[in-house]
């Protein structure tokens, strides 16, 4: 099969560069964890963007009117895959209790959703996470007929023949993953999750043989389940071994190119812009909300939060030399305050000044939205006298779609700071 030769001269590509700096290969690593945990749930219907799910799994921050239970699989497959990382140092054997305790991580709780009955009317199925299934979970193709995975009283035995087969098998690990994948959901053992699990379980294989996770994308969901049904109608899986390979070599290159220490920063850019693309297209189609409350949203939570989030961790340093520390408005006031065509304000203020109680620092951050362009200006100032180091000095700007890279977010912050500790360090040098 030539797709295995191209991955081993890959694979032998990835492996002369080894040992790789940690710093670089947690960054490789954190790019695949995003991708992955956002792409394997969007196949399964979870309606958080990218976007979205970055700034939840980084930052914290959740959008409005996502439910609930979205976020919640989110951060579960994004634990799961600690616990699969975890697997593989420890060269812990892949067991069955180890795949019901992933299955625990992804679904994080007990819950409910829709089901039928064999007669066709429409129920609710209690979901278990680690139990195997207690009702049949056939699914219909895109054909239109309907396949059939193992009963719920056949799923047990199947599972040992599983992870026997998995044990004894001597194949090449992009085989041996396609093939486990396959069986996996062949089974279908568990009530919901599936998928995902199947998917991780495929990545734990390849990733303890070394290679880095494959990410099935939603642009290729069509190709990637057609691929396995053509292995129910066949009985061949190389099809389907040539395109998780596929997939796998763009992988390899990314994995390469962040080896060999190139930025990978261009890349997540084009992930940002397309989910505010994809945004903005969700927005369009929804009559019931005006795309200038998209705006809004897309800057709250893509531009000015990661800004502002980054910020606090760095202006919290200076707290030490003050005995107080204000922040006003609150974050959440002043999130639901911002407009369009509108100028916002939010102020930090240090009081009490360790060797100075009079002495105050005053910092102030502008946020304007003018129809489809953003700025983030600051003005500080001591004693109530204000100074802009910068006339007419803008942080963070541009338009609708445009959003700042680490790097712009981290000038913007290092200006405030600097500027910041001019004041301090000349209030000190004026004391001695």
């Amino acid at each position: 099969m030539d797709i295995l030769t191209q991955v081993d001269q890959l694979k032998a590509e990835i492996d002369a560069l080894r040992p790789i700096d940690e710093a670089q290969e947690r960054q490789i690593m954190q790019k695949f964890r995003l991708e992955w945990t956002y792409h394997s749930n969007a196949i399964e219907g979870n309606s958080l963007t990218f976007g979205e799910t970055k700034a939840f799994l980084l930052h914290g921050i959740t959008a409005a009117g996502r439910p609930f239970r979205d976020y919640l699989e989110m951060r579960g497959h994004h634990q799961a895959i600690d616990a699969l990382l975890a697997i593989i140092r420890q060269q812990e054997p892949l067991t069955e209790s180890t795949i019901r305790e992933l299955h625990k991580i992804i679904l994080v709780e007990p819950y409910d959703m829709p089901a039928q009955t064999a007669s066709g009317q429409q129920t609710t199925r209690r979901i278990t996470p680690g139990n195997y299934k207690t009702m049949p979970n056939h699914v219909q193709t895109s054909t239109g007929e309907m396949h059939y995975y193992a009963s719920p009283e056949e799923t047990p035995a199947r599972m040992a023949e599983l992870l026997a087969w998995y044990r004894q098998a001597d194949f090449h690990p992009l085989i041996m993953a396609a093939t486990f994948h396959y069986r996996f959901v062949e089974i279908h053992p568990f009530d919901d999750g599936n998928g995902r699990l199947a998917r991780l379980l495929m990545n734990l294989i390849l990733m303890q043989s070394g290679f880095p996770p494959l990410v099935i994308r939603t642009d290729t969901k069509r190709e990637y389940l057609i691929a396995l049904e053509e292995v129910d109608a066949s009985n061949n899986i190389e099809p389907f071994t040539i395109l998780l390979g596929d997939v796998l070599l763009q992988s390899m290159k990314l994995y390469l190119r962040g080896a060999r220490g190139e930025s990978l920063k261009n890349l997540d850019d084009l992930d940002k812009q397309l989910a505010l693309l994809e945004d903005k297209m969700q927005g369009q189609k929804m009559a019931k909300q005006p795309e200038k409350a998209w705006l809004t949203d897309d800057f709250k939570a893509y531009i000015f939060m990661p800004f502002f989030t980054t910020l606090s961790s760095q202006l919290d340093k200076f707290s030490k030399f003050f005995e107080i520390n204000r922040v006003t408005p609150s974050i959440h006031t002043f999130l639901k305050q911002i407009n369009l065509n509108e100028q916002h304000e939010i102020q930090s203020r240090w009081q009490g000044f360790i060797s100075d109680n009079r002495y105050s620092l005053l910092l102030i951050i502008r946020v304007r939205l003018d129809n489809e362009a953003f700025s983030i200006n600051y003005i500080i100032g001591n004693n109530g006298d204000t100074i802009n180091f910068h006339d007419d000095h803008t942080l963070l700007n541009g338009r609708y779609g445009h959003i700042p890279t680490e790097q712009e977010i981290e000038t913007a912050v290092n200006t405030i700071t600097n500027d910041i500790y001019q004041l301090i360090e000349q209030k000190v040098n004026s004391n001695n």
